[in-house]
């Protein structure tokens, strides 16, 4: 048989509550409100926590030997040796004895007594091993956290697999459950520690200096952070009135107007041509007032060739201009001439080519 992995209690001494002062009372009934709700707490979640650890037990024990060899079901056994451990530990005794050691000797309790105010307070020593366990409980549901989150991915890449989908699937919830659970119990039992080491600083104020605080944990600290850009880089989006009042409704956006001008000012589409080359900052301003001058290419030689030249002549001088060096100014292209025939010949008909004959037409006689 093996033995037990915790320490035993040790026996509470309680002395009399006449001893402590008046000014203390209140910060012992506060302590007391606190082990009271923690110790609730504990029941309730450890209780659903042997349960599922019955499950799991009977599913390892059916599953031991067939998967024994696989990858997925040392995280069973892992889920099973923590379960076991933080059972083991039964910290709901643990924090529900420290709350009924204010009322005296475990002979001396009755029903009638817990109902009523509290009598005794606890010495140095109880209160030392309560906050023992505790701190130690809570290093524990740490590592069994992390140990869960591990084996509920091992599960889920086990599913994609689809071997033993049904059994992989319900280790996955009972992983899941019990990662749910440990997380309600680790708060629990966080509380209940301030409220004990509240309880051994206004009892036994010397004792209190050789406890180590309990290193609080947050999921959120550990998991990497999210790559977000900074407030002093990014400005926040305006607000939008989404219900504004009568005298603040925005007109509706109807586009730009256009200026329209007198018939006698417009300028017919011809003489609209703007030149891309001449394109500035006043030529939009003026493009509407008067027409564009033409714009008079300067004098070059024969051999000389200008691409700015070329786009600014109208394309009518372009063509005069490339008649005139062919010699052909003023003559309009015409097509060759066709060649005449002699008078001698003569159109001769085409010749019909004459159809085959094939066997059924020398049959039917055609």
């Amino acid at each position: 048989m093996a033995l037990p992995r915790r320490p035993p209690p040790p026996l509470f001494a309680c002395s009399p509550r006449a001893l402590l002062g008046t000014q203390s009372t209140p910060i012992i009934d506060g302590v007391l409100k606190q082990l009271k709700a923690c110790s609730r707490r504990l029941q309730a979640a450890l209780a659903c926590h042997r349960t599922e650890l019955q499950v799991l037990e009977r599913l390892y024990y059916k599953g031991k030997n067939q998967h024994r060899a696989a990858l997925f079901w040392q995280r069973v056994a892992e889920m099973r040796k923590f379960g076991g451990r933080v059972d083991e530990m039964h910290m709901d005794d643990v924090v529900e004895s420290l709350r009924l050691a204010f009322w005296g000797d475990p002979p001396s309790r009755t029903a009638k007594l817990l109902k009523g105010p509290w009598t005794h307070c606890p010495d140095a020593q109880a209160l030392l091993f309560v906050t023992e366990r505790i701190a130690a409980c809570c290093m524990l549901l740490d590592r069994a956290l992390e140990r869960l989150l591990r084996a509920y991915e091992s599960f889920t890449l086990m599913m994609q697999t689809g071997a033993f989908l049904q059994l992989v699937l319900v280790l996955a919830a009972i992983a899941s459950r019990m990662s749910v659970l440990f997380t309600e119990a680790k708060a629990a039992l966080e509380v209940a520690w301030s409220a004990s080491y509240r309880a051994l600083q206004t009892l036994h104020p010397a004792s209190a200096a050789r406890v180590k605080h309990l290193a609080r944990t947050d999921t959120a600290a550990a998991s990497p952070p999210a790559t977000t850009p900074s407030r002093s880089d990014s400005k926040p989006p305006p607000a939008v009135d989404r219900d504004p009042g009568p005298g603040n409704v925005q007109d509706e956006d109807l586009g730009s107007t256009l200026v329209r001008l007198p018939p006698a000012q417009r300028i017919p589409a011809a003489e609209q041509n703007v030149d891309a080359f001449d394109a500035d900052a006043n030529a939009n301003t003026t493009a509407h007032s008067h027409p564009r001058e033409e714009r008079v290419p300067p004098q070059s030689g024969p051999m000389t060739f200008s691409l700015l030249d070329e786009l600014v002549r109208p394309i009518g001088h372009r063509f005069e201009a490339t008649l005139a060096s062919e010699g052909t100014v003023g003559v309009p292209a015409a097509s060759a001439p066709k060649r005449k025939k002699a008078g001698g010949e003569k159109d001769k008909p085409a010749k019909r080519k004459k159809k085959k004959l094939d066997e059924i037409d020398a049959i039917f006689g055609f």
